[in-house]
């Protein structure tokens, strides 16, 4: 910087120096009225700056068609530059591995490019470089997605690729072991972290040994037990046309689209024979699961509540009732915790929805010695919203107008596109979801989301999970009137 001022001084003399007449004259400071009625009002550092108003925008409708075997393509040309991303969404997850075996669609996603297509891991690695492209592979609950970033000019040999990447794997050997105990490997390494632990015992409190009550990734024990035959039961299971679609966003006509991906992926055939796991109907054991982290000087806390599905009807004035509670950095669990009373560094609270379920979540890594002090504080929020605080007409319009200004964002770039669109056959929404999506949220009053809220209210419905240390922190957690129960962070249960 002083290096720019000094060439930038010299610069200027250069330009200006014949007209310089000496050495400039000190400032002055104007007094009076007629120097106070010039100045301009500089702005109120004492209150939060007015957002803009929302724009007027929304995603256009994706253009849709079907290959041959029934996959449904989703293609949506956008940008200017010849960018593409194209994903591959298959609607099985995490939910289909068997009991015991979590963990066994992520590893088998994982070694679909370990070698395909008579190339070796290396061979297919060195092609995808060539091209320019960018692969990659993710589980979830309800589905599984393969990705690609490339070029425009490269779509038929990277769709190509795509094609051998999920119908021709290698599943060799050598590569399960090594990307086996990779992944055993980082799983014990995230069991030292609150958060981790907070996680698992969080799902397996709410949805006991059914649908969602594991991570997608697996335990360090349920990995251990995976064999190459596992990895390829599921792969012939799960793998498949059924039900599958192509996304395709970016700067490429439609007429290559068609002709690349009718040629890749329009012969196969397939179906899915493995199921989900169904919905533990066992009722929820509320009170406070306590995962032991000694020495450590925060505490990750979470309140947890089951929730509807990702189609349920209260999916936009839940929406609207989370902001205003705890998603926004101005609600009200925020403003308590961080910037009221110093507790953390933010919290904030959210829905999770999936085919089958969900589970609403107000989290935050508060200080040790603050942890009982911030759960109060939490079961205060939630006894107010239904209570002498519901939610106000302003706290309405605040979170409508931040929805809907962050709506855009969503969309930034090819690949946030393409990872919108994938949702929707995932979870069976029409093509024309994100171009109605503002106008759900706009017509969300504050009667509808308090109306919400009284599902989500009651202190005593929730599951309390807090990972931090036992030796400190249980003693402050006398006289919470929940039965209190401890756990590894492995999720197993401890005296």
């Amino acid at each position: 910087m002083k290096r720019y001022l000094l060439v930038s001084a010299a610069f200027a003399a250069a330009c200006g120096g014949a007209q310089s007449a000496g050495p400039v004259p000190p400032a002055t400071t104007a007094t009076g009225p007629a120097a106070s009625a010039q100045a301009p009002a500089g702005p109120d550092y004492a209150k939060l700056p007015k957002p803009a108003a929302a724009p007027n925008w929304t995603l256009e409708a994706a253009k849709t068609w079907k290959l041959e075997n029934g996959m449904k393509v989703y293609y949506l040309r956008q940008g200017s530059t010849p960018l593409v991303s194209l994903l591959l969404v298959l609607p099985r997850g995490a939910a289909t591995d068997p009991k015991g075996k979590e963990g066994l669609t992520a590893l088998t996603t994982d070694m679909l490019d370990e070698g395909a297509g008579g190339k070796t891991a290396l061979e297919l690695s060195e092609e995808l470089q060539r091209l320019g492209t960018d692969y990659y592979g993710s589980t979830d609950v309800d589905g599984v997605t393969l990705g690609m970033n490339l070029l425009a000019e490269n779509f038929g040999p990277s769709a190509k690729l795509l094609s051998d990447i999920v119908r021709r794997p290698a599943l060799s050997p050598k590569e399960l072991v090594r990307r086996r105990d990779q992944r055993v490997a980082e799983e014990l390494s995230q069991q030292s972290e609150p958060g981790h632990g907070r996680a698992i015992v969080l799902r397996h409190a709410l949805f006991g040994e059914g649908y969602g009550s594991w991570l997608p990734t697996g335990t360090e024990g349920s990995l251990k037990k995976l064999s190459l035959a596992d990895v390829k039961r599921q792969y012939l299971a799960t793998f498949v046309p059924d039900g599958a679609a192509l996304v395709v966003v970016g700067g490429i006509e439609e007429a290559p689209v068609k002709q690349a991906l009718a040629e890749s992926f329009g012969d196969w055939s397939g179906k899915a024979t493995s199921t989900e796991a169904a919905v533990s109907d066992a009722p929820v054991k509320n009170g406070v699961y306590f995962v032991d982290y000694k020495g450590t000087t925060q505490s990750a806390i979470a309140f947890a509540h089951r929730a509807g599905a990702e189609t349920s009807p209260e999916y936009f004035p839940a929406k609207v009732f989370s902001r205003a509670f705890g998603e926004a950095f101005t609600s009200r669990v925020n403003l308590n915790l961080r910037e009221d009373k110093g507790y953390t560094y933010g919290a904030r609270s959210a829905f999770s929805r999936w085919t089958k379920t969900g589970f609403f979540a107000i989290a935050a890594n508060v200080k040790r010695e603050t942890t009982r002090a911030s759960i109060d504080e939490v079961v205060k929020e939630l006894n107010g919203i239904c209570g002498p605080r519901p939610l106000s007409q302003t706290e309405r319009d605040d979170a409508v107008n931040g929805l809907l200004l962050g709506f855009p964002g969503r969309f930034e770039q090819n690949g946030d596109v393409a990872a919108q669109l994938s949702m929707l056959p995932v979870y069976g929404r029409p093509n024309d979801w994100y171009s109605r999506w503002p106008g759900n949220v706009r017509s969300v009053t504050a009667e509808a989301a308090n109306a919400v809220a009284k599902s989500y209210c009651d202190a005593k419905d929730y599951v309390v999970v807090v990972a931090g240390d036992r030796s400190v922190v249980e003693p402050t957690l006398a006289g919470l009137e929940m039965p209190l129960q401890f756990f590894d962070a492995k999720g197993k249960l401890v005296k």
